[in-house]
């Protein structure tokens, strides 16, 4: 019998991202903010520390073949970009799309402002973007609940240190790859 080629595959396909990665010391207070939120918006399932992350800037699902010159662009484009280190306060806590728990900052830092502009720039410049990438709203999922929607309502701060962006690529129910990782000065 012939494949479907039509068919949705089972499993989505990898996807590629730059992201901020919370650091080993941030894992505590994200643990902490989890148990909090548990609750809070039905049942939820938490994301594993390893995954969580901080999406600066979303590339698309790009093909194996393609992804050694999408890392050599990527490579390319973060030695365009600067940045300083900075701290990113999570103040807000919603359900974003249809059962992403989130933490959320109501104020973006400048200083992750600017670098976010400054690499979607040398991202199209490089030719990475595969796909219409979403405005940036700088948050941090925590689990996954039951389709219970919220907006956002504030909450305990999260603070959460970041000195280095990450390429990372995703797929479906295991850890990241992780392709790339650039300095912040």
């Amino acid at each position: 019998m012939q494949d479907d080629f039509f068919a949705r595959p089972s499993t989505p396909p990898p996807s590629l991202f730059f992201a901020l990665m919370p650091s080993e010391g941030d894992q505590a207070v994200l643990d902490e903010a989890t148990r909090l939120h548990a609750t809070r918006f039905g049942r939820m399932k938490p994301v594993l520390a390893a995954k969580r992350h901080v999406t600066l800037l979303y590339l698309g699902q790009p093909m194996d073949e393609q992804i050694p010159s999408l890392v050599a662009g990527a490579g390319r484009a973060m030695s365009a970009v600067q940045g300083d280190a900075f701290v990113l306060t999570l103040d807000q806590v919603a359900v974003f799309g249809r059962n992403s728990v989130v933490l959320v900052a109501s104020q973006t830092p400048r200083a992750l402002a600017g670098l976010e502009v400054h690499m979607r720039q040398a991202a199209m410049l490089n030719r990475l973007l595969l796909a219409k990438s979403p405005a940036f709203h700088p948050h941090l999922t925590l689990g996954h609940n039951d389709d219970r929607r919220a907006p956002p309502e504030d909450c305990a701060p999260v603070r959460l240190a970041f000195d280095s962006v990450v390429l990372l690529r995703g797929v479906s129910g295991a850890p990241y790859d992780e392709l790339g990782r650039w300095s912040l000065a």
